[in-house]
């Protein structure tokens, strides 16, 4: 089984697995897809983080694919350029893109096809087109004045006016770059014409990034984070991702599964607030970080946790700038490997710029570097930044039961906790746990949502009114919006041998099995 936010890319991750592909082959194919139909949020100009469960060796692994600041780009360096923040688009937001690596690194390790075969249908739509969604309409609406500012971006997507559904795009540049890796692998994306269109393209815009730069480029295998829920493990990836928030919620709130949704609504969201405090405080590149993630999730850490949440009143915080754009892919194959895997280009179309001559929008992740002398996530130069990014798993007696994953910037680990206590408290199947209405919390500090929730607008009444009361700031949007996020879940019933999926209608989803 294979879910996705688009039905192209699962479909192409489902053909690999009739052709006899594993997960983790399903998961390339599906994610090449969704970097040419969904250009918005995610690309081979972006990053990737993964979490597998082996059943050749029982285990459950994480690789982090997620580049590096250039060598020569400093906090120093922008400062005496007079930035007081770091840019959020533009040049300096761009960091090397880990995807590609990662596509072939992993696949060496867990897959059993080659680049050659599992990026075709990519190469193919990107060449022949593929019909715009409502979805892929409303983020070039929304995007096009800086996409016109970008000639090459303008030149591929612009010309005839902003794209609307049913147009057929095409990314010719983009089928000629999928093509080279084909044949040439992951070297013909960080050696080369490629590498040196993008550190060209950079250099004339003021980052120093260096072929070089894009050359010494690895995917690191990491040990994931694992905390003991009610019965079950729940898994994430470590740093310099952000997954530690969710464990640290649900750890905190593993025996509040059974109160009201008012009240479990609330001590979710204040846990949030002192996870992200965490998160800013302590997470980032882990040579930088002064003390271990693993402290904060130890159960006298999660103990101390619930005992500062107020259950009658809010605590006041502001958020740092979030508007994510990202893709979740779930996999599962026969032999019971689950892939959860996250890659994205940060915002709408990261940087806004396009290696020229290449069709690849390049990330702006560096976005999440502090200019703040001494923040364990200031940035410098051959670092990686902070990362949303966030995929996770969830297994009983050393067998994965639940997959999943979402998009969603900051909202990314509040999905996570809403979907598994759905799931697992709630006791909706997975397709209902990702329908049910979702709140997301912050995500944008220049606007009003700095310290509020936003809900969907099928939220009991209720329970916004007693939120209300203890001193939530509430922000009512549609009935499915995307702001809410674009999860994907796979359950694993191991005693009857059937897998359930579940696609998020607040994108083109699908989960299609075999």
């Amino acid at each position: 089984m294979v879910a996705s936010p688009h039905a192209l890319a699962t479909a192409a991750g489902v053909d690999v697995l009739r052709r006899g592909g594993n997960a983790v082959d399903a998961a390339i194919a599906t994610n090449a897809v969704l970097s040419v139909v969904y250009p918005t949020s995610c690309g081979i100009g972006g990053d990737a983080f993964w979490v597998i469960y082996e059943p050749k060796t029982d285990e459950v692994v994480a690789y982090n694919g997620s580049g590096r600041a250039s060598r020569a780009l400093t906090a120093d360096l922008l400062r005496a350029q007079g930035h007081r923040e770091m840019p959020q688009r533009g040049p300096f937001s761009v960091t090397v893109p880990g995807a590609v690596r990662s596509w072939e690194d992993v696949g060496r390790a867990h897959g059993s096809g080659d680049l050659d075969e599992l990026l075709a249908p990519a190469e193919t739509y990107a060449r022949e087109g593929f019909a715009a969604t409502n979805v892929n309409a409303d983020y070039f609406a929304l995007n096009a004045e800086m996409l016109r500012k970008d000639p090459d971006a303008d030149a591929l997507f612009m010309r005839g006016g902003v794209p609307r559904a049913g147009d057929v795009l095409r990314n010719p540049p983009l089928a000629g770059v999928l093509g080279e890796i084909r044949r040439g692998g992951a070297d013909a994306f960080y050696q080369g014409r490629v590498a040196d269109a993008i550190a060209g393209t950079l250099a004339a815009a003021g980052n120093p990034m260096t072929s070089d730069d894009l050359a010494s480029h690895r995917t690191e295998r990491v040990r994931p984070l694992r905390i003991a829920w009610n019965g079950a493990e729940i898994y994430a990836h470590p740093p310099n991702s952000q997954a530690a928030m969710a464990l640290m919620v649900l750890g905190a709130l593993e025996h509040d599964g059974a109160a009201s949704d008012a009240d479990w609504t609330h001590l979710a969201v204040e846990a949030i607030k002192y996870a992200f405090d965490a998160r800013d405080e302590r997470i980032g590149e882990p040579a930088a970080m002064t003390s271990p993630i693993d402290e904060l999730l130890t159960p006298q850490a999660l103990r101390s946790l619930r005992a500062k949440l107020d259950p009658t009143r809010a605590r006041e915080r502001f958020a740092r700038p979030d508007r994510g754009g990202t893709i979740a892919i779930v996999a599962v194959d026969g032999e019971g490997r689950a892939v959860s895997l996250i890659e994205s280009l940060y915002m709408n179309f990261g940087s806004g710029i396009v290696a020229r001559g290449t069709g690849i929008f390049l990330q702006n992740r560096g976005a999440y570097f502090s200019l703040e002398p001494g923040s364990v996530n200031e940035l410098g130069g051959g670092k990686r930044p902070l990362h949303t990014l966030s995929p996770g798993m969830l297994l009983r007696d050393g067998k994965p039961e639940f997959v999943y994953g979402t998009m969603g910037g900051d909202g990314q680990p509040q999905t996570h906790v809403q979907m598994i206590h759905n799931v697992y408290e709630r006791g909706l199947n997975v397709q209902e746990a990702i329908d049910a209405p979702r709140f997301v919390y912050g995500r944008d500090a220049d606007s009003a949502y700095a310290d509020a929730l936003r809900v969907e607008s099928r939220y009991d009444p209720a329970v916004l009114a007693s939120l209300r009361e203890r001193g939530h700031e509430i922000f009512v949007v549609g009935p499915y919006e995307n702001v809410l996020g674009h999860a994907m879940g796979i359950t694993i019933d191991r005693e009857r041998g059937t897998l359930a999926g579940g696609a998020d209608p607040r994108a083109d989803s699908l989960a299609l099995g075999l």
